[in-house]
């Protein structure tokens, strides 16, 4: 149990590496994390704190959609909120430290960064299986309910909160595209794909397959 509880944690604080190094590149942060970064541009208040605040509602909305069918061990999310909001803050405290330049390489190499960072923390902090994201879990809530396929889902879901940030921002921020971007797209597509080969590599390196989607 403690070494998947160290899995877990740790997966988290490198998704985490993830989104700090998207929001560097300037190119948009990612699909799950756009509404918590569209919310710290307009507030001006701290990352960590907004992607508590999102992570929390989602959760609540779980409560909506499975009413009765809502498992205490769903609260655990609350524990990924914490954690990925304080580690969304000390990512970024980390990666400031980095050189980087105003260029359109320093730009895609952050953001590469930020999606083969993004998928490594997945593959990570899946299989210890403890408690989804919110974000997951409210896609996971929605297909129990409806019976429609995960992965049909997750992609309307993730394009919901791309047009939630756009209009967020557009609204009362002074640039709409202040939270996506075309990085924003890219990850969308690339970092399922991106978790796909590091299963494959793990798999050919150790005889081992683990279970990510």
């Amino acid at each position: 149990m403690l070494k998947r509880i160290c899995s877990f944690t740790f997966g988290l604080f490198i998704m985490s590496l993830g989104v700090a190094f998207s929001i560097i590149s300037t190119l948009g942060t990612t699909p799950i994390s756009s509404i918590s970064y569209s919310l710290a541009l307009i507030t001006n208040i701290n990352i960590g704190i907004t992607t508590f605040i999102f992570n929390a509602s989602l959760i609540f909305i779980q409560m909506i959609i499975l009413r009765l069918r809502f498992k205490k061990k769903r609260l655990l999310q609350f524990i990924n909120c914490v954690l990925f909001g304080y580690f969304t803050d000390l990512a970024l405290y980390l990666v400031s430290f980095i050189p980087f330049e105003n260029t359109i390489p320093f730009y895609i190499l952050f953001m590469l960064m930020s999606i083969f960072l993004t998928a490594l923390g997945i593959f990570i902090y899946m299989p210890a299986d403890i408690a989804p994201l919110p974000g997951e879990g409210c896609v996971e809530s929605i297909a129990i309910v409806t019976n429609w396929r995960f992965s049909t889902i997750k992609i309307a879901f993730d394009a919901t909160m791309v047009i939630i940030s756009l209009v967020m921002c557009g609204f009362w921020y002074t640039n709409v595209f202040g939270a996506v971007n075309i990085g924003t797209i890219i990850s969308a597509f690339m970092v399922g794909f991106t978790l796909r080969q590091i299963a494959e590599l793990y798999n050919k390196l150790t005889g081992k397959k683990v279970k990510v989607a």
